[in-house]
């Protein structure tokens, strides 16, 4: 039985997540619906079908897919190489066992394993309850993603440990971010509906594992950014000129300068003893300064603020005399006075 009919899969980011919840009591039918939500396989029963159950509830978020899936008879799941992406396994409750290669992994609550996208994998369990958390990313995000973190270029694909510890202090913190995703799964009015905040929360989850589950950059990763430049900082100001009336992030940032974020921090306070989004600011309070000077009476300084990414009227309000030593009201006040000579 479909509770929703299911799109073919496919790797591009989606502008709205997209909601699955699909159950069948037949093999068959299972398998070939399982397999456009995450990929072609073989399913194996381990007894006779009557009475089989199966069931998944997933959203595909920015291109990434996370979901829940069950099996009410013990099963043996194989695929082929994943070939397209990174898949993250774990059970909520019960145990799994899942394997890629001659790697096995017992995935429990606190343990989970990392398949990449070469050679086949396996889970086999479900002779017990289990609910099966699972994460496919694109190897396209994750390359992607890679890069923002080191600031460079990356001639390699991420190569994962078999398994991850979700015990560990920043296991509990990626989880965590994953549950996020999980919840957008039964709620429709959920922030994911949001594609600024859906970006947010798929970033964050798969930055997370990229920073915490050891793999072949783990130890770049974590090492110590040096400051840049004054090239790397005037790449970034060029950046935030050509851009500021749009939504920009430190990430963005970095990624326009060719460094990364924690790189361009130390460059902007070597260079110019502030913080690359102080210095954004200040671009656009100048933008509003400029725009106010030259306004109609009629003009709401809340609506120009706004524009140029100042939300919160009192706080701008506050930045905006810091800089310029009066109110926004009365710049707009010069402009009409300036008019009427």
């Amino acid at each position: 039985m479909r509770d929703t009919a299911v799109p073919a899969a496919d790797n591009r980011a989606q502008a709205a997540p997209i909601r699955l919840a699909v159950s069948s009591n037949a093999p068959d039918e299972a398998s070939e619906l399982g397999g456009r939500v995450w990929y072609p396989h073989r399913l194996d029963i381990g007894r006779s079908a009557a009475g089989f159950q199966w069931r998944v509830n997933a959203i595909k978020v920015q291109g990434v897919t996370v979901g829940l899936l069950e099996y009410g008879t013990p099963v043996r799941i194989t695929t082929g190489d994943l070939e397209t992406a990174y898949q993250v396994n774990f059970p909520r409750f019960g145990r799994l066992r899942f394997s890629q290669g001659n790697s096995v992994v017992l995935g429990t609550p606190s343990a989970a394993a990392i398949h990449g996208p070469v050679r086949a994998t396996g889970i086999q369990g479900w002779s017990e309850p289990a609910q099966l958390l699972g994460l496919k990313i694109p190897t396209s995000v994750m390359h992607q993603e890679l890069e923002a973190l080191l600031g460079r270029s990356a001639r390699q694909e991420v190569a994962f440990e078999g398994s991850f510890d979700l015990t560990s202090h920043r296991g509990k913190e990626w989880r965590s971010a994953v549950e996020l995703l999980v919840a957008g799964l039964r709620n429709p009015d959920s922030l994911l509906t949001a594609p600024l905040m859906a970006h947010a929360a798929v970033q964050y989850a798969v930055r997370g594992l990229l920073l915490s589950a050891p793999n072949n950059y783990s130890e770049e990763l974590a090492g110590d950014a040096e400051a840049v430049g004054s090239a790397a900082v005037r790449r970034a100001i060029e950046f935030m000129e050509s851009n500021a009336h749009l939504p920009i992030t430190l990430e963005a940032l970095a990624a326009g300068a060719f460094v990364s974020p924690r790189a361009l921090q130390l460059g902007f306070r070597k260079h110019l003893d502030t913080t690359p989004m102080d210095h954004l600011r200040t671009i656009r309070l100048r933008r509003v300064h400029s725009e106010l000077l030259s306004a109609p009476a009629s003009t709401r300084v809340s609506d120009v603020a706004a524009r140029w990414g100042f939300p919160h009227a009192g706080r701008f309000a506050i930045h905006f005399a810091k800089t310029f030593g009066e109110a926004p009201s009365q710049t707009l006040k010069k402009s009409t006075e300036i008019s009427g000579l």
